[in-house]
């Protein structure tokens, strides 16, 4: 089954954005909305429930090394199947522009966050966010957004293979 993921809402995921906090809920059988939580100041943090029950939040791991500036969020997460995701937002760098990461989690485990390769050629201007991805098997996700360059806004894909 393929859930593509829209920004703060899926029927299986939560993303709770807070003054540039980001939290990361999936939603198991007989799981609730969770209440208020508070994430790193670096990262964004990931709950997942696993038949019901939450599990302890987690930093998005190798995010707060790309984060020099202290604001990350995650704006969208898809799910092939169960412990098999991947999520995309965006980072600010030591200018305070937004730029586009990805991080994949295989098997029940997250990998590190990476910048989208090369979107750092392509964006010119302030900001390139990851705004939509979609994991349609385990290891293949496509993710887009836009960024900015001397004609303005555009948009990029990519895909994991």
């Amino acid at each position: 089954m393929k859930i593509s993921a829209l920004p703060h809402h899926t029927p299986r995921h939560r993303v709770l954005v807070s003054g540039g906090f980001a939290l990361i809920v999936a939603l198991g059988t007989g799981a609730s909305s969770p209440a208020d939580a508070v994430a790193s100041t670096h990262a964004a943090a990931r709950v997942v429930a696993s038949g019901g029950t939450w599990q302890q939040a987690q930093q998005v791991p190798g995010l707060a090394a790309l984060n020099s500036n202290g604001r990350a969020e995650v704006l969208s997460v898809s799910c092939a199947r169960p412990g098999d995701c991947g999520a995309g937002g965006f980072y600010s760098d030591g200018s305070s522009n937004e730029r586009g990461f990805v991080v994949t989690e295989k098997r029940g485990v997250w990998g590190q966050a990476e910048e989208v390769p090369g979107l750092a050629a392509l964006n010119t201007g302030s900001d390139a966010p990851v705004q939509s991805v979609s994991c349609a098997a385990a290891g293949e996700c496509s993710a887009g957004g836009f960024y900015i360059d001397g004609s303005g806004l555009q948009a990029f894909v990519v895909r994991e293979t």
